[in-house]
């Protein structure tokens, strides 16, 4: 940005689009591809009810979207949509409609953190060739193989999206890595939580593919949580979907609480302070023995 006009067209740009981290700063997966039909039938395009594109998601279930937390805060359900089973968002093979959301009971505490939410449609999913569910991985991702992340941001910042899902094998950066390429920025803070991927810079995600799936062997990874100016040579930040799974199971199970809740009334109580016993027990017995905080 190198005038004030350059500035002002950026935040008008930015405040058309979902609500967002800050850090994202347009709305594509630069410097990739265009996805083959049928290479990634977990993925979704999130919508409002006119069939703008807000933002990406992977499909858990007949039942359950993931994306995540900044795509649908502060949006209620009834005027969102997917739409599934094509490469072209606007000519999707069909469109669900919302009737929950789900957000992590700490997203955003701390800043930047548990950026992940549940979205649950009103009609059960119908399975076809281009429309299936994405497994959740069994182990801590740790890997020098591709990442496939794929999203339907703009292509550069001046242009729509594009009409056709692209794609981008990304690498895995590890913690340490990660945080040092990431120093200069005070308000950052990389840890188990999160997915750190890079290729190079002109190489990367945006606003857009915010909330989009990346992807190792078939297996769900990450989802595109936050970036820094895009592709401008520092890593993509992902939520670290292993980490979450536990969080995940239960929320489609109806369990949307988080274990801290029980911690801190436990705390309390070793602290002296009454907490409210109902509240006590009622996170004792929701609960997961598991689930991150």
């Amino acid at each position: 940005m190198v005038n004030s006009k350059a500035n002002l067209l950026l935040i008008l740009l930015t405040i058309t689009q979902a609500p967002s981290k800050s850090h994202s700063s347009s709305n594509r997966i630069i410097g990739g591809q265009v996805a083959e039909d049928g290479l990634a039938p977990y993925q979704i395009s999130l919508q409002t009810l006119p069939g703008s594109h807000l933002c990406g998601g992977a499909i858990l279930n007949s039942e359950w979207i993931v994306t995540a937390a900044h795509c649908v805060a502060g949006w209620p359900p009834h005027i969102l949509q997917i739409a599934v089973g094509s490469n072209q968002y606007k000519e999707p093979l069909t469109v669900y409609y919302l009737d929950r959301i789900h957000l992590h009971c700490n997203y955003d505490n701390p800043k930047y953190h548990n950026d992940i939410a549940v979205l649950h449609v009103n009609s059960s999913i119908q399975w076809n060739e281009n429309v299936q569910p994405i497994a959740l991985p069994q182990t801590m991702l740790n890997t020098s193989d591709a990442l496939l992340f794929t999203g339907w941001g703009l292509i550069s910042l001046w242009d729509p999206n594009p009409e056709r899902l692209q794609k981008l094998n990304m690498f895995q950066v590890l913690k340490k890595e990660c945080a040092e390429m990431l120093q200069e920025f005070d308000d950052v803070a990389v840890d188990v939580g999160h997915v750190c991927a890079y290729v190079k810079r002109d190489h990367g995600a945006c606003h857009g593919d915010n909330g989009g799936p990346l992807v190792h062997q078939h297996t769900l990874v990450g989802i595109h949580a936050w970036s820094y100016p895009c592709a401008d040579g520092f890593p993509d930040i992902f939520v670290n979907v292993w980490y979450y799974r536990e969080w995940l199971r239960q929320a489609m199970r109806g369990n949307f609480r988080c274990k801290s809740l029980l911690f801190l009334s436990l705390f309390k109580i070793c602290l002296g302070i009454e907490p409210n016993i109902e509240l006590v027990i009622d996170a004792f017995k929701m609960a997961p023995p598991t689930a991150p905080p």
